[in-house]
């Protein structure tokens, strides 16, 4: 039973460009490369042959390609919510390994830290978290009225609602 070159020699993830969903706060793609430049081809090759797989199934992502004409390294990024981001240099890569790369960055999110390759980092900064050791015993969302007979609204935010409550352990 012979196998065909081209059959021994096809990546594995190169169907994973359709099961690319991207995580809650994973909010934007940016694609830069230089045209034409041998670098650059991965990313090319990538943009032509994933990048629209990817963006039919992902809709509220937003993508950015920057290609540039003067010679420059080629970079993913990846922003996420709060101002925080993941570069990727994709120098000399094939659009295979640069498929891997946006999976990551994509479903995985990772750590936002500049230059440490850490796993992922999930905490909100400290002034958007709300821990369950600043709320015990009182609510710190209720206002109180001078009005004692007012109605409380229907859609008010308690302490246990709270989107984003963490509960710490001590």
């Amino acid at each position: 039973m012979s196998v065909g070159a081209n059959a021994v020699m096809r990546p594995a993830n190169a169907a994973s460009a359709a099961l690319i969903r991207a995580v809650p706060h994973f909010t934007g793609l940016r694609l830069s490369w230089t045209h034409e430049s041998l670098k650059s081809e991965g990313v090319e090759q990538f943009i032509d042959e994933h990048l629209p797989t990817i963006r039919t199934h992902n809709p509220h992502i937003k993508f950015t390609l920057m290609r540039s004409y003067t010679e420059c390294d080629p970079f993913v990024v990846g922003d996420y919510l709060w101002s925080r981001h993941r570069k990727k240099r994709v120098s000399w890569k094939t659009h295979h390994q640069i498929l891997s790369m946006v999976e990551e960055m994509m479903a995985h999110a990772g750590d936002y830290r500049e230059g440490l390759k850490r796993g992922v980092n999930r905490r909100l900064p400290r002034g958007q978290e709300l821990w369950d050791t600043e709320t015990m015993g009182h609510n710190v969302f209720e206002v109180y009225s001078k009005w004692k007979g007012d109605s409380k609204p229907a859609d008010e935010i308690t302490w246990k609602n709270h989107p984003n409550l963490v509960y710490r352990k001590y």
